[in-house]
């Protein structure tokens, strides 16, 4: 018994001591801390250097800035016409150039219809002509010679005009009239046997043959000038406002034909008063001028060609590089301080090398064409002069 309440005592004495050490190892580690707290050396705050950013820059100029538009069309003939039968009969001749592609002069008979009945309407016409010219002079004498014979009697004025004979003679007139129109119209259709090219002109379409019979009104082909040409091209909104509509617009035509570049210049035609409601474009057409030192002095019909066109001219407009503009509206630039400065601009109008402005920033400051990332106002500036690349 006493052995066991040994035992228990020391194993409870055990228990003691471990809960008082582990009591002093809180105590302990709670006092260092403390101390270490209090003994703890205090960081300085270093202030973060600020960022600094290196740009280039250009300045600023005033330009009078004359709009450069381009656009493009084919070339198409402003004239173009019908040729039709006046008079019909049976196809007696064709020139051999009245073919599709042909090339006809101006004046030349493209096609030849039997004449003989119509020179004979004409000769017809002509004796009638004559024999009413006889009637009418035999008329003349015979009013004359009763103007005396009733004179002979003097009785004053006849109340009957037959008695001087003044209504034969009206007809008499009027019949000779109407016999020089009748050989007027007959000559007409003699001469319109022999259908003839109005100008020099290409050919897009004939359909007369020898022996072939036409009637009055039948095409027999189409013809468009190989002289007047002339392109239409389209303008966007903004284009067609910056558009010099004077006829000393300088217009050139570019086109490529066989791996070979020719230009040709042209010249203000007409601007087209409807605005197209599906592409909302206005058409502006000029007229083509020969180039005599072209191998093509002009440009064949059907050709694509390229427009370039010389519009107004906007004078005091502030000219930056494009790279420069941000957000379609602003700029960056450096002010008198090097320090970063966002600045809203007007933009009148952006070219692939320049935008022109009209307000927003004045002559001489320094435009940023760097881009910069993380960009924030006031941030400082190490400057690079760049010069200015104009195209």
């Amino acid at each position: 018994m006493h052995e066991e309440a040994e035992k228990n005592r020391q194993a409870q004495l055990r228990a003691v001591i471990s809960f008082v050490a582990i009591v002093l190892v809180i105590i302990i580690t709670v006092i260092g801390m403390i101390v270490m707290k209090l003994n703890k050396a205090e960081a300085k705050e270093e202030p973060k250097p600020r960022p600094i950013q290196s740009v280039e820059v250009v300045p600023a100029t005033v330009v009078t800035h004359i709009v450069q538009i381009t656009s493009q069309g084919v070339v198409e003939s402003s004239r173009e016409t019908d040729l039709a039968a006046e008079v019909s009969g049976r196809v007696k001749a064709i020139s051999p150039n009245l073919k599709r592609g042909g090339i006809v002069k101006a004046q030349e008979t493209l096609v030849e219809i039997e004449s003989a009945d119509y020179a004979a309407a004409l000769a017809t016409a002509e004796v009638t002509l004559a024999d009413s010219q006889v009637a009418l002079e035999q008329e003349k004498a015979r009013t004359e010679q009763a103007k005396i014979d009733w004179q002979k009697l003097g009785r004053g004025e006849p109340s009957n005009p037959l008695v001087l004979r003044g209504p034969q003679l009206a007809a008499a007139e009027a019949k000779v009239d109407a016999a020089m129109a009748e050989v007027e119209r007959a000559r007409r259709n003699l001469e319109r046997t022999k259908i003839m090219a109005p100008f020099a002109a290409g050919v897009r379409l004939a359909e007369a043959e020898i022996g072939a019979v036409l009637n009055m009104g039948k095409r027999v082909a189409t013809l468009y000038s190989l002289e007047s040409l002339e392109v239409s091209l389209p303008l966007s909104m903004e284009d067609f406002g910056f558009l010099n509509r004077e006829e000393t617009a300088v217009v050139k035509l570019i086109g490529r034909m066989g791996g070979e570049t020719y230009e040709w210049q042209a010249s203000a035609l007409r601007l087209a008063p409807e605005i197209d409601r599906q592409s909302l474009s206005a058409h502006f057409v000029v007229r083509l001028l020969e180039n005599k030192n072209s191998p093509f002095p002009l440009p064949p019909v059907g050709l694509f060609v390229e427009a370039k066109i010389e519009g107004k001219k906007l004078p005091n407009m502030i000219e930056i590089p494009r790279n420069a503009l941000l957000d379609a509206n602003r700029v960056m630039l450096a002010n008198a301080e090097n320090k970063l400065e966002f600045r809203d601009v007007d933009v009148i109008r952006v070219t692939p090398q320049v935008a022109i402005l009209r307000s927003g920033i004045a002559a001489g400051e320094k435009v940023i064409t760097t881009r910069v990332s993380s960009a924030i106002a006031g941030i400082d500036l190490i400057i690079q002069s760049k010069k200015e690349e104009k195209k």
